[in-house]
């Protein structure tokens, strides 16, 4: 079946997006398919996003970023600042996976996963319970403020501030781990930075989700400004059947004006249950973030009235058969070849990465000096890094026949689990010295964890004589 939805062209908003949302002050909640379909995706990412400081895998948080320790502990892996480069992978496949996303239907990930639309929905959830639906809430701000329901309008703004600080101290956690902070707070050891960044984004939350809402993603979000270009031809949008709906069923319609209606009565709903108050009539805008909350309350309101749903959906224009929808889309097939590769990225960097790092080098007080024996000696700072959970020991060797380390001690060194430590070492020619001027050598380093194949790096350096 083909479509009769006339591909309209994203514009900048309209009068009609001043005046929708001059005129909706108060969102409409409304269930439906597609508001069901995003709680399912948003309250395993707000479980997420609450559980990561608190749920221990390998004695570390899902997510700790440990500024002091110089660490960052991910889903149980530990980055250090050399391998920092793994979060280049998945950044890249985050940003590809999202054009992809953008491609197949537009600004979906605004409606059904951003943090800024989940936030603010479950403002306006609290909104609803504690204060009423929106035709009450607009009565409420009709009368003077000494008629209003106060005690419910405080509760709402307590229950707010609540949610709020949740988040921040969230956030707050993902630097100093659930159970520190929780336990700083608890025993009023908070140190002022602490408290700084508690408020700042207690209050940033309060603010974002509980005021400003969709003029972030009006006027703030960037994504909206540059999503169009992601689109084409077969992307999915949601549109209203202007064929079908025009002219609408309303008091302005008379027998004389008009001798057959569209299916759309005008009620309007589209319009109060959409979360940026757009006008979806008016045609496609950037403004619009694919929520489908319009989908649900039109689709109610159409088999209220005994119609067939769809006069408001997810179209393209072109025919609505699935297969179409990924027929001839390289851009869409690019997106998502460069998501999986930097995934791979990610995984190959994560699967070789080594369990220990080392790093020689000269100390530059003086080239080369005299033990009392009269052996050259030359001195280096030898600094490995244990990037295990275990406590390991490293053999040290130098290939070469003229060279030998001093202390002997330093051959076997114990490193910490996750800990990094420089050791003062000395390397000594055998007398007679048969060395001249300068000569190359390499140390081998060699891991002994238990349990695990021995690894090897080697470290090159330069040996002086006279």
């Amino acid at each position: 079946m083909t479509m009769r939805i006339p591909v309209i062209q994203i514009e900048p908003p309209s009068q009609a997006i001043v005046d929708a949302t001059q005129h909706n002050p108060a969102i409409r909640l409304y269930n439906g398919f597609y508001q069901l379909l995003r709680r399912i995706i948003n309250l395993p990412l707000i479980g997420l996003f609450l559980l990561a400081p608190w749920l221990m895998v390998n004695d570390a948080p899902l997510l700790w970023m440990d500024i002091e320790g110089k660490k960052l502990h991910l889903l149980g892996l530990i980055l250090w600042p050399s391998d920092l480069t793994a979060l280049i992978w998945i950044a890249l496949a985050s940003a590809f996976a999202l054009f992809a996303a953008a491609n197949f239907a537009g600004r979906i990930w605004c409606g059904f996963a951003c943090p800024q639309t989940i936030w603010s929905m479950m403002f306006s959830w609290v909104e609803e319970k504690v204060q009423g639906s929106r035709n009450h809430r607009l009565k409420q701000l009709s009368l003077p403020w000494y008629k209003r329901l106060t005690i419910r309008l405080i509760l709402k703004h307590a229950i707010w501030l609540l949610l709020a600080f949740i988040t921040a101290f969230t956030f707050v956690a993902y630097f100093e781990t659930g159970p520190q902070l929780w336990q700083q707070l608890k025993t009023g050891n908070l140190i002022d930075e602490q408290i700084f960044w508690l408020v700042f984004f207690a209050a940033l939350t309060y603010i974002n989700a509980g005021w400003l809402r969709e003029q972030v993603c009006l006027h703030m979000c960037p994504y909206a400004r540059f999503q169009s270009v992601m689109l084409d031809e077969k992307s999915l949008k949601v549109s209203y059947d202007l064929q079908r709906g025009e002219p609408r069923k309303s008091g302005k319609n008379t027998a004389s004006q008009s001798a057959k209606t569209g299916d759309c009565i005008d009620c309007t709903l589209c319009v109060q249950v959409c979360p940026v108050g757009i006008d979806i009539r008016h045609g496609l805008q950037y403004a619009c973030i694919d929520c489908g909350a319009c989908i649900d309350a039109c689709d109610d309101i159409m088999e209220k009235t005994q119609q067939p749903t769809g006069l408001i959906r997810f179209s393209n224009g072109q025919s609505y058969r699935w297969t179409t929808l990924f027929n001839k889309r390289a851009r869409l097939y690019g997106y998502s070849i460069l998501t999986l590769l930097s995934v791979f990225g990610f995984l190959l960097q994560i699967f070789s990465m080594e369990s220990f790092d080392a790093h020689l080098s000269r100390d530059r007080d003086q080239l080369f000096f005299y033990d009392q024996a009269g052996h050259i000696q030359n001195a280096y700072w030898l600094t490995i890094q244990n990037k295990t959970h275990e406590n390991v020991t490293y053999s040290v060797a130098v290939d070469h026949a003229s060279l030998i380390i001093t202390p002997n001690k330093l051959s076997k060194i114990s490193i910490a689990a996750q800990s990094k430590i420089p050791h003062s070492m000395v390397l000594s020619c055998k007398a007679p010295c048969a060395l001249n001027s300068k000569t190359q050598f390499k140390l081998t380093i060699r891991s002994q964890q238990p349990n695990s194949s021995m690894e090897t790096q080697e470290l090159n350096s330069v040996f002086f004589t006279p």
